[in-house]
């Protein structure tokens, strides 16, 4: 009896383990509740959490994390609340943790009564979530203009931070900034200017690499054109914005539709939505050598998809899921991609809203599975493929 009970869970599992590697994309529920946008993941402990804005019939937004734990999601944390939040369905808040174990937290706030008046508040935790401290504004200027579009990425024990400044915008010829500051527990330090000139709403990216940080995101020539450049800090300096590939995307307004960069070991990846010739595309760039202007291009979509891609790294592939088209439907679409450029797979993981309600899919590799989330509906839908590795 007692071997027929302990074969029957081994056989039970083994059933378990084979459906899963064999379940194109499995939905999970989340903690979320209706009239809820802006989720986001970042990596915690082990394993992973989520982050997203719930809104109430009183104009009180809220901002909620809550980590998975095995088989599903933990205790609904509440990082802060405000009527004075600015939610939309682009510039989205974000969680990390640094490396000392504590987590910070980054959402938009109203600055004035204007309509595009806000800054970037960020505020920390030093046990797990549970409590949140506010530390302020990201920015050391409190200007009606816009700030936000940040990207947070470990440094030493301290966390980094990327963001556009609109602090010279308050004159007709004023350009958008891209600027960075290290958050070092309560304290903002050494804020600086990287571009005095980029596209003014398009979601910038970056990852710490061994020999420093880099960062993509959507630049803006005098002539309009609106390419994806980087800027990377080596030997504690800072390099000059560069062009990652000259599409000569010649743009007269903001696309909303920046780029996503990952990295594992000697690897580099780096997806953009971009069109040349006219035609829009889905493109990743793999990068080896930490050489950001050599590397490979492969073309992902160019199926007049929408873009919005976003990019993660497992040991053995790239994935990069984005928005695009399957005859007359919107789909959230995925490629895999091995190391050396080869596409291992392309699938349509689900359908999704064409509008900008869909939100900024957002994912992460943890526990043997790709995650997924975005918004339909006013909804956080959240989803996950069982990988490799």
């Amino acid at each position: 009896m007692k071997y027929a009970i302990i074969f029957g869970f081994w056989l039970a599992n083994f059933m378990a383990l084979l459906s899963a590697n064999n379940l194109p994309f499995e939905m999970v529920k989340t903690p979320s509740s209706t009239n809820s946008l802006a989720s986001n993941l970042f990596s915690f402990g082990d394993s992973f959490a989520l982050s997203w804005i719930e809104r109430d019939s009183k104009s009180t937004a809220r901002l909620h994390m809550a980590s998975w734990n095995k088989s599903g999601f933990g205790e609904k944390y509440l990082i802060t609340a405000s009527n004075k939040m600015f939610t939309n369905w682009a510039d989205i808040p974000s969680v990390i943790e640094a490396p000392s174990g504590d987590l910070y937290a980054h959402w938009l706030e109203r600055i004035s009564s204007k309509n595009y008046a806000y800054g970037v508040q960020i505020a920390r935790s030093t046990n797990h979530g549970k409590n949140w401290k506010p530390v302020g504004w990201l920015h050391n200027d409190t200007s009606a203009t816009e700030h936000g579009f940040v990207s947070l990425i470990p440094e030493g024990l301290n966390v980094r931070a990327f963001w556009l400044d609109g602090r010279m915008m308050t004159t007709p010829t004023g350009k958008m900034m891209l600027r960075t500051a290290v958050i070092d527990e309560d304290q903002i330090k050494n804020e600086r200017v990287l571009d005095k000139d980029v596209c003014t709403c398009c979601p910038t990216s970056a990852v710490q690499l061994p020999n420093g940080p880099v960062v993509v995101y959507r630049d803006r020539s005098s002539q309009e054109i609106r390419d994806i450049s980087f800027i990377l800090r080596s030997d504690d300096k800072w390099s000059k914005p560069s062009t990652l590939q000259s599409d000569n995307w010649l743009m007269p307004g903001c696309p909303v539709n920046g780029a996503s960069i990952a990295a594992r070991k000697d690897l580099v990846a780096v997806s953009r939505f971009t069109v040349i010739h006219n035609k829009s595309q889905v493109i990743l760039r793999l990068i080896k050598n930490k050489n950001m202007k050599s590397g490979k291009d492969i073309i992902l979509d160019k199926n007049a998809p929408i873009g919005r891609c976003v990019t993660v790294c497992s040991k053995d592939s790239i994935f990069t899921a984005w928005i695009g088209l399957n005859k007359k439907q919107t789909v959230l679409r995925l490629a895999e991609v091995s190391p050396v450029g080869e596409i291992i797979r392309h699938s349509t993981l689900t359908t999704i809203n064409a509008n900008r309600s869909s939100g900024m899919p957002r994912a992460i590799i943890s526990r043997g599975y790709l995650w997924l989330s975005w918004t339909d509906s006013n909804i956080i839908r959240f989803g996950r493929l069982k990988i490799d590795g």
